[in-house]
Formats: C-alpha cells, structure tokens, sequence
C-alpha cells in the first residue's frame, strides 16, 4: 500500500500540473456523461422481486390497466357538488378534456365494461340527454326531479364517486370524483404530457368556486421531482458554503480552501457521471437515480471534505518541521495517506453493504457512495498534493527554504520564533520542545489511561441501553413523504383522505392462470366472487362485493338489457293508458312555475295569437304560458296541464303500432318482452332502436346460456363464449389467452393489505384444486412489502457493514504491527455509536425508512475513518519509542484537531440536509448527523 501511494505520490509530485490537467480532463468529461442521467421517482423502482408489484406489472402488461387518473371537485364546507351549475360546468370540462388532442390520443379504450371517463356527473347527464336536455339548458325544477330520480334509482352504485358525506334523500354532497384511464399500451411520455394537460385543463375550469385537484402516479413522480431539483442545488450550496468557511478557520489560507472546494465540486461531477454511464441508458448495471440518490451529492461533500483536512493538516505539519515541499507531500501521503486509504476501502466497504438491499434504490444508493468516496480520494488526494507542491516549490525556490514562520503563524503557534540562523532541523526540535499538550488532550489522555476500566464500563451501560430502546424501532415507507408540504398534490391525497376516506379505485386483485376451457375453473371463480362478500375489508354494494370480472361483465350487459326491457314495458304503459300515467307525475306549484320557463312553454300548447298578445303585454323574457299559469285557476290549470302531457305522451306512439298489438304486449309483462314475443305480435320495427335490439338480443343469448345466477361450470364456459362473441373488447379486460383477472374492491388501507390478501388466498382452495395458479397483489401490499424488505435486509446490512470493516481493520492491523488488537479496538467506537443512535431514534420517533435505513453504511462510513486516523498515528508514534501516554497525548493533540475540524465539516454538511422540504431526507441528515457527534 505504501508503495502504491509514494507511486501516486511520486507522480503528483514530479508533474503537479500535469495532475492537475488530468484530474480537469476526466472533470469535464464525466461531466458530459452526466447528461445522459437518469432521474426516477416511481414507486416500482422500490418493490422487492418476486412480490406483489410484478404481479401488478403482469397485470397491466396482459390487461392494459393503464394509469388513472382522479380529478376531485371540493365545494368545500357547506357546499354541494349536486349543485346544477357545478355539475354542468364538469360535465363540460368532462367534454374538453375527452376532445382535447393531447388527451384524446392516450384514453384507454371506452367499452361498456370499463369506460375511459367514469364522472359522477354523467347519470345526470345521462337523463338529460333522454328528455332532449343538458345538464346546463334545464330548468331548475326539471333538473330536481331528475337528481332525485338518479339518486333514487342508483345512488347506492354512485356512492364511491361522492364524498362519505352523500345524502341521498336531500341530494347533497360535498365533493365528487371523475375517473380518467389513460392506455397502458401508449408510450409513457404521452401519457405524461396527457396527464399534465388534464391538470392545465383543470386548473383553468371556472367551476363555482370549487378546489379541484388532480392525483395520479405522474403526478406523485412530478411531484417529487420538481420538490428535489429545488432542494438539491440550495442544499449543497449550503453546505459547500459552510465547508469553505470552516476549511477557512481551519487553514486561514486561500489555496487550501479553493482546492478542497474544486475538489468536492469535481467529486459529485465524478459520481453523477459514473451513475450516468453505469445506469439504464448506457451499461444497465445501476438503476436511476431517484429520490434515495439524491443524498450521495451531500454526503460527499461531508465525507470527501476529509480527505483535503486531514493530507493538508499533515502536510502543513511537516512543513513547520522544515521539510521541502516534495518531502512534505511524501510524508502527508505516506501516514495520513495509509489511514486515508484504509478509511476509503472501509468507507466503500460499508456502503457497499447496502447491495444486500433486495430494494434497488437502497443497493444503488451505497454503489453511488461508494462512487464518490473513491472519486473524493483520487481528486482530493491528486489535488492537495500536486497543488501544494506546485504552489510551495515556487515558494521555496525564491525565498531560498521553506517558510517556516507563515506556516506557523497559520498553524496558530504563538512560539513561532525563529532566530537568524537556526535551520529546519532546530526549527522542529524547538517546536518540539516548546509542545504543550493543551487541557483538552491531557484530560482526554487520563481518562483513557488513569480511569480505562469506568470508560469500559460506561460504554457496556450505554450499549445496553441503546440496544434496548432500538428494539422498538418501526419502519415505514410512503412516497408522499417526500412531497414537500403545499404540494398541490399533496394536498389533494389529503383531502381524498379527509373526504373520501383514502383512495377510491383502491383493488386487490386476483391473478387467476389456468385451462380457461375447464368448466370447474370457472364454477369455482363464481364461488369464489361470492364468497368475497364475507371477507371483513370488502366493499359491498347492495350487500354484495362489486368483484370486476368477466362475471361482472356478463351481470352489466344483463342489465343492460332489462333496462330494454324496463322502458319498453313503461313506454308501452304509457301509450296504452296516457291519462293514467301522468296522473302520478308531480306537477309543479304556482311559486314554482317560474322556474319551468321554457320548458312550460313547449309544454302548453297556447294557440299563436294568445301567446302573441301575452308576450306583447309581459316584460322581456317572461313566459306566457308562466304568466298564464300564474293567473288560471290552479286545478283547472293542472287539469290543462295533464291533459297536455297526455297527449305529448300519445303523440309519442310509434305510427305501426296498432290497438291490438299495445294491448298484446302491455298483457305480456316485463320479463316476456321477448325478440320472438314482439314479432309475434306483430311490433313495428321502430318500436325498438338498433342499439336496444342489440342488448335484448345479447340479453337473450345469456339468458339461453343460463345466466340467472348460477353456478354451474358448462353454462358458465358458454356465457364466457357469448361475450368472446360479442364483447370481445370489453372482454380483454379480464380474460386473456392465460388466464383471468378479478379485481376485489377493498377499503383496507396499507395496514390492513397484507391481512387481506391472507383472507382472500385463504378462498382459493377451489381455484387452486382445478390446476390452476393464484396470486393476490395490490399497490397497498406492494408498500408493504417494501416495509418488510427494510425492516428485514437491515441487521443483514449492519452484520455486513461492521463485519467488512471489522474484517479490513483486523488486516490491516496484522500486516503492518504483527497484532490484531488495534484492528478490533478500531471498530468498536463505530458499533457504540451504531446502538447509540439506533436507540436515539427510538427516542426521537425517527424511523427506518428508505434513507434511515443506512444508517450502518453512515456508521462505516464516518466512524471507521476516525478510528483509522488515530490508530495510525498511535502506531506511528509508537514505533518511534514513545510510551502509549505519550503515544495517546500526542495522536489527540496532532490528529485530534484534524478529526474535529473533519467532523465539523462533515457534520454541518449532514446537518445541511434538515432544510430539505422532504421529512425522509431530513431525517436522514438527522440520523447522519447524530451519527457524527457519536
């Protein structure tokens, strides 16, 4: 190792400049690797292999489940999203955002099934559209009837689009929820300048004064990113402006201070481009970078500054001793330099630990460290050395020797005197001499000599303890931690949490592959969807669990049909019996009649010139037939009324229907409205449009099938053939060439997935029995078991970090003393420290998380490398014949000053990091920095 450094050494000295000129080329030339970084904020970079998440990748890769999209619309306290103008101005930004050409090209397919855009507002746009109106055209009392009528007909299916707050019976809500599917299968870039349009869009809708916001996973990514491209370049300015200012006090000299912040400066440059060149776009070794990554920049600057302390204290020494320039730099590079060297690999070591992460950010994360620990060395140690040695030969060769006196006066020694004549040689003897250890090194001295056996035992204490309070360490994970607060969508993840109690669309989902040929297979899914009903954390609706399957499918097209079937059988009523039917129609009263306006108008058939003179005698605007109404005899006017729409009704016969043809089909009922029954009785061909044919027709073929609830395998595998036949589209969202997909909506919340998925594997016995292969996944259970990966990979992390270092340490101490004692004695401060934080954050309530969680790597990182630099200067005084005393006092007056000047960079760079807007990087620059004073 020696010969290794004095070779490097050699170099520099022999062509500092030439060092100089290298280190700027391989500068500038990883920082044009740079640009080909990547940057990744997305929960999958997180999930473990093998588990939950491939399966959702499986999912979306063979179901085109796409990415959503949940617009919330929040008329706040007191407000009502039921409100007509709220509802038809979203209907109307609805119709923008579906037309808009960047939108437009990325929707998912509309199928019956599973619809692009799933608003609260369109049943009430739906109805509208039946009485030849929009939401925006009707009439106050008109548009009234209809809400009531939706809410009553289907509020319960409508309820997961409203807030918890939905009043059915007083048609009031607070917010609401539209749904946007985007195509799994566009390319991802589209689908984020579609998702951003849609936010633009929704920003500028004038909506009654109602928040609206926007959530999806793009947004979360954006989110994050644009919160750390603010964050990184304030927090490393922060913190290299703080290193200067203490290299500053330290030094007092503009070279040393300039070369130690070049040096970090091209340090990160270093890093960023290797993680460039070893990432997706180039080799594919390492992932992107992300939001774990963005730490490494900081952490170097607060352990790469060590490197330029420690060769320029040692440097500087020498030089007060007399040495030329070339000697001093051979010294620095051959005692500091091993420590140097032994810190670096231990460093590495412990940050390479973090491979063992089965999450590849945490594994990525210590290869990025580990990256930069090296570049840190090669800069720094390249830089000091050539850059001093280039600077001081200068020096010594006009001012005849080395300036002794300016050295000391920088070093603060107030004997710095130097009396004519006196050479390099008395200069060191007398500084020598003049040494006294000052109060802090004698009372450290005596407290590891005089009372070694209370320090032992203190330290045991403190290592119980600390280890009892880690043992109540909890992990967690969740990615809007790293949204800073007032994060537009941050605040919109909080108020779905507040009024919809967390995420609507949230699914568990079921992967089902097997023979799809086999008629048990399917019997057992339909039991399988029925006993989901029982299981606690589903969500029912009318007592059932809503399962999206290709049942569920069959259910909705079925229904489809006896909709047919249900106007068809109202209508027929109707035209057989006008006076009747509108005999139970609400009517309004007179202080309502203003609100009808148009509508009354088309509604009472005034002859011409009645109206005329009405309208000539009534200001602007004014309904004739309102005005009219308001003057008539209430019961009269009623009557009149009726007998009106009576007729609208009659009017509305088709012409083919004859007499005996009604009568025929009002006689069959609703469920023998059948194909065969209306043409047997002869129905007219308009009696039924060709898109209600279509849905009787289905509904028929299924009905034929056996589609009443049953559960027999033969009829099942003939229904699924109907709708290959039919719906083939609508179909591919639940059943492929391998199998079949069930969706289960749940409202379980990340504490409650994995129990979930327990109680819904615990139903597939069937399933399985039948050959087939099952597996449970959701988003919620991926996060869960990201938790668990932190929580279990991190003793492996800490055994492997401590035991390479301890390994190196041991080594080390063997090859260069014949021992292993200082090796072990070596990593011991690190391990006290370890516990000693692991149970801090117990106590601080700071938790493993993604940052935290290497913590090990830090204790490596940073403790090792102290430990190294006194064990070195211990030995090194040793061997020149001093008593271990005098070896103790001597290492904390020389390279104690180093180490507290290195801690104190390094912890104010760590402490740099509690200014982020992110509470896991700033927990991290907490642990880091407790780490330091540890």
């Amino acid at each position: 190792m020696i010969r290794a450094l004095s070779l490097f050494t050699r170099l520099a000295v022999r062509i500092p400049a030439l060092t100089l000129v290298a280190i700027l080329v391989a500068t500038l030339a990883f920082g044009a690797a740079a640009s080909r970084l990547v940057v990744d904020t997305g929960l999958d970079a997180f999930a473990p292999p093998g588990g939950s998440a491939e399966v959702v990748d499986r999912i979306e890769e063979r179901f085109g489940s796409g990415s959503t999209l949940q617009i919330l619309v929040d008329t706040g306290p007191g407000g009502d999203v039921l409100d007509q103008k709220v509802l038809a101005s979203v209907e109307e930004l609805v119709a923008t955002i579906e037309s808009d050409p960047a939108v437009a090209g990325v929707l998912a397919e509309d199928t019956t099934a599973r619809p692009a855009v799933v608003s609260f507002v369109a049943p009430f746009a739906t109805a509208a559209a039946f009485a030849d109106e929009t939401l925006a055209t009707m009439q106050p009392f008109t548009f009234d009837v209809v809400r009531d009528e939706v809410l009553d007909a289907a509020g319960d299916r409508l309820s997961g689009l409203f807030s918890d707050d939905l009043d059915i019976e007083a048609g009031r809500a607070r917010a609401g929820l539209v749904l946007i599917s985007l195509d799994a299968a566009a390319p991802r870039i589209d689908r984020e300048v579609a998702t951003r349009t849609i936010v633009a869009l929704v920003d500028a809708a004038d909506i009654e004064e109602a928040r609206r916001g926007v959530l999806s996973f793009v947004l979360i990514e954006d989110g994050i990113e644009d919160a750390l491209a603010r964050d990184l370049p304030v927090l490393l300015s922060i913190s290299l402006l703080l290193v200067v200012l203490v290299l500053v006090l330290l030094f007092r000299s503009l070279v040393d201070v300039s070369v130690g912040l070049i040096g970090l400066v091209a340090s990160i440059v270093w890093m960023i481009g290797a993680a460039a060149l070893l990432g997706p776009d180039v080799l594919g070794i390492v992932g992107p970078f992300n939001q774990v990554s963005i730490a490494v920049p900081v952490l170097l600057v607060g352990l790469g500054i060590d490197y330029s302390v420690h060769l320029t204290a040692r440097y500087r020494e020498e030089r007060v001793r007399g040495a030329r320039a070339e000697d001093a730099a051979n010294t620095a590079m051959t005692t500091v330099g091993v420590a140097l060297v032994l810190a670096t690999v231990a460093s590495v070591a412990g940050f390479l630990a973090n491979l063992v992460s089965p999450l590849q950010p945490i594994s990525d994360f210590g290869v990025f460290a580990a990256i930069g620990i090296v570049a840190a060395f090669f800069v720094l140690a390249g830089g000091v050395v050539a850059s001093r040695t280039l600077i001081d030969r200068r020096r010594d060769r006009l001012a005849g020797r080395p300036d002794v006196e300016g050295l000391r006066r920088k070093m603060r020694d107030p004997d710095a005197d130097v009396p004519p004549g006196v050479g390099a040689a008395g200069v060191a003897k007398r500084a020598a001499e003049a040494r006294t250890p000052p109060a802090w090194s004698r009372a450290l001295t005596r407290l590891a000599v005089d009372h070694s056996g209370v320090t032992l035992a203190s330290t045991v204490v403190v290592l119980t303890v600390g280890a009892f309070l880690a043992t109540g360490l909890s992990t967690e994970f969740d990615e809007r931690d790293f949204l800073p607060d007032g994060e537009p969508v941050l605040q919109t993840l909080d108020r779905l949490d507040d009024l919809f109690g967390g995420n609507v669309s949230e699914r568990t989902f079921v992967l089902v592959d097997g023979d799809l040929d086999d008629p048990e297979l399917h019997s057992a899914v339909a039991r399988f969807v029925a006993a989901t009903s029982t299981v606690p954390g589903v969500q029912l609706t009318d007592g059932e669990a809503d399962v999206t399957s290709w049942l569920s499918l069959r259910d909705g097209l079925m229904e489809e049909g006896e909709d047919v079937r249900s106007r068809l059988a109202s209508d027929l009523d109707g035209w057989a019996d006008p006076e009747g039917t509108v005999a139970d129609i609400r009517l309004p009263g007179p202080s309502e009649l203003d609100q009808l306006g148009d509508d009354l108008d088309s509604a009472v058939d005034l002859p011409d010139d009645l109206r005329e003179k009405l309208e000539a005698r009534l200001p602007s605007g004014r309904s004739a037939a309102v005005a009219l109404g308001a003057l008539a005899d209430p019961e009269e006017f009623e009557r009149d009324l009726r007998e009106q729409l009576a007729q609208d009704i009659a009017d509305e016969r088709p012409e083919g229907l004859s007499d005996e043809t009604l009568v025929t089909l009002v006689a069959l009922g609703e469920q023998q409205l059948t194909l065969a029954a209306l043409a047997e009785a002869g129905a007219p061909d308009d009696l039924v449009d060709d898109e209600d044919l279509a849905r009787l027709e289905r509904l028929e073929r299924l009905e034929a099938a056996g589609a009443n609830g049953t559960n027999d395998g033969r009829e099942l595998l003939a229904q699924l053939q109907i709708l290959r036949d039919e719906v083939p589209l609508d179909l591919a969202a639940t059943v492929d060439g391998s199998g079949l997909l069930l969706g289960v909506p749940t409202d379980v919340g990340q504490d409650g997935a994995r129990r979930m998925a327990a109680d819904l594997e615990a139903l597939t016995g069937e399933l399985v029995a039948t050959g087939a292969e099952v597996a449970v996944a959701s988003e919620l259970l991926t996060v869960v078991e990201i938790i668990d990966e932190l929580a279990g990979s991190q003793l492996y992390a800490i055994a492997i970090s401590l035991g390479a270092a301890t390994l190196l340490l041991v080594v080390s101490s063997l090859v260069t003393s014949g021992s292993i004692g200082l090796g072990l004695i070596g990593i011991v401060p690190s391990l006290v420290a370890l516990i000693m934080v692991l149970g801090l954050m117990q106590v601080l309530g700071l938790p493993f998380n993604a940052l935290t969680a290497t913590v090990a790597s830090i204790a490596v990182g940073i403790g090792v490398p102290y430990g190294i630099h006194l064990i070195n200067r211990f030995r090194e005084v040793l061997q020149r014949g001093e008593s271990p005393e005098d070896a103790i006092a001597e290492t904390l007056e020389q390279t104690g000053p180093a180490l507290v000047g290195s801690a104190l960079t390094t912890g104010l760079a760590f402490a740099v990091l509690l200014l982020s807007s992110a509470t896991p990087i700033q927990q991290f620059g907490t642990v880091s920095t407790l780490m330091i004073i540890m």
